[in-house]
């Protein structure tokens, strides 16, 4: 990788694929972030294998059909996810990443039952949408194509999250039961941004790959998360309790 510290490209400056003035720490930093630490690449078989987790929690926990239904399409979408993140690095230059751990630890918590998967939906795919809306604008023009798509799809995700929430909470039992389960699928959400000390995070910022630190962003993502959590009439738990990523 070239010297991190070189001078970012003017504002404005778009680069296309394949572009021989793409600088090297740019192209470096955007594969970095496609391949190793974002999750979606159908060119991994570990991202099919947490894929299979996903539609098999939601075929067999779902209440009634149209919850089958939305579960369906947000494996769907996921799918396509996969196949544009592929290509966005083969258009990169990028070698197959081959069985690549994902390292997110959220996507390895078992989905026990309907309400695991609901707050999955709710608050780790809520994450995903906060990444579609750091990329709106990318100075990569190929990426910037994708990602009105990519938001949208992971708004409609975390959105049918809380649709599965609200029906949950309808009895007191189910309630309980979401209040419970929230304590584990919380601070995992917020995990999933990174380490505040992030070295990496400002050379994101710095070449407009993103827009915001990881700090910025989980901070962001609390205060638009807290209330949607709270009209369900729960509480969300202590920002820092059981993190592993500071």
């Amino acid at each position: 990788m070239s010297d991190s510290t070189a001078t970012a490209a003017p504002p404005g400056t778009v680069w296309k694929q394949g572009d021989p003035a793409m600088p090297a720490e740019f192209r470096d930093m955007l594969v970095r972030l496609l391949r190793d630490e974002h999750l979606e690449n159908n060119d991994n078989p570990e991202y099919r294998k947490i894929l299979g987790n996903i539609a098999s929690a939601g075929l067999r926990y779902a209440p009634h059909s149209r919850a089958m239904e939305i579960e369906a399409e947000i494996v769907r979408q996921e799918v396509e996810h996969g196949r544009i993140v592929a290509e966005l690095l083969a258009g990169l230059g990028a070698t197959p990443i081959g069985s690549a751990p994902i390292k997110q630890y959220a996507f390895h918590i078992p989905l026990e039952d309907w309400i695991d998967l609901a707050w999955f939906h709710a608050l780790i795919d809520r994450v995903g949408l906060y990444v579609g809306v750091e990329w709106t604008g990318s100075p990569y023009e190929p990426l910037a194509k994708v990602s009105p798509q990519l938001e949208a799809d992971e708004e409609f995700h975390t959105k049918s999250g809380f649709r599965h929430l609200r029906e949950i909470c309808a009895t007191p039992e189910g309630k309980a039961a979401a209040q419970e389960r929230l304590a584990k699928w919380w601070p995992a959400a917020l995990d999933m941004f990174g380490k505040s000390t992030s070295k990496n995070s400002p050379i994101y910022v710095k070449w407009g790959i993103k827009q915001h630190t990881n700090e910025q962003l989980r901070q962001k993502y609390i205060a638009e998360a807290v209330p949607e959590i709270a009209r369900l009439g729960l509480a969300v738990p202590d920002n820092l309790a059981n993190r592993r990523f500071l």
